[in-house]
């Protein structure tokens, strides 16, 4: 990949995963970590640190043309999946941060960071138009039906459906979703999905809170520190 200061996990069959951690600047007792899922061609010149945050930055390279597989895998074998939650898991416990746990993720970024959020039993997922359910729309280009087809297998998985990971029993993260309102088919068909989402948190009295109209703007840098500020304000009310 050409980045010198990336690192990477491996499972049995040494299929990699490649990620970027920045522990925070300063030493404190209370440091949480926040996990980023986005597209590596947006976050890839970032080195960001943080004074009180220990930043980690996975890349999902894999997929169709390596367009990324939504944090899951390919083919059924969502070997990606179980590669990030390790990797999440070493690192919350080896900086002693297992109950401050954050994720931020945008679009398919989004659909990562609810499923990882939940998987990881995290405090808080901000998710900026994330998607919900991962399936070929009636419009759907042959691209679109490609890059679903190096994902899943032919048999229907439960990771098609982020509302089926929900019940009323198990701790999940506060979820805080955002989605752009301008009117685009784009943009209705993940206002929809989003809508869909929140309806399913609260038959299972999950806390989410949904606004529109918000759009983080696309600058990398900026997104984070807007998020990180957005995630202590969460950590400070407890």
């Amino acid at each position: 990949m050409g980045n010198q200061d990336l690192f990477y996990i491996e499972d049995e069959n040494e299929r990699k995963l490649f990620y970027r951690f920045t522990p925070a600047a300063i030493a404190s007792n209370f440091v949480p970590l926040v996990v980023i899922l986005d597209a590596e061609d947006k976050f890839k010149a970032i080195n960001f640190e943080h004074k009180m945050w220990n930043i980690l930055t996975p890349l999902d390279h894999f997929g169709y043309k390596n367009r990324g597989s939504c944090w899951l895998g390919e083919k059924g074998d969502f070997y990606v999946k179980d590669l990030l939650q390790k990797l999440i898991h070493e690192i919350a416990e080896a900086y002693e941060c297992e109950d401050h746990i954050y994720l931020y993720g945008s679009a398919m970024g989004g659909y990562g960071a609810i499923l990882h959020g939940m998987l990881c039993k995290a405090n808080a997922v901000y998710a900026h138009a994330p998607h919900i359910r991962l399936q070929e729309r009636n419009d759907a280009d042959k691209e679109v039906k490609q890059f679903y087809n190096a994902i899943f297998s032919k048999t229907i998985s439960k990771e098609h459906d982020l509302t089926h990971f929900l019940n009323s029993t198990d701790p999940f993260p506060i979820f805080y979703l955002y989605v752009s309102n301008k009117g685009t088919t784009d943009e209705n068909f993940l206002e929809e999905e989003t809508a869909y989402f929140v309806d399913a948190c609260k038959k299972h009295d999950i806390k989410v809170h949904l606004d529109f109209g918000l759009k983080l703007e696309d600058n990398g840098i900026k997104d984070i520190q807007e998020v990180l500020d957005f995630f202590e304000r969460v950590a400070s009310e407890g």
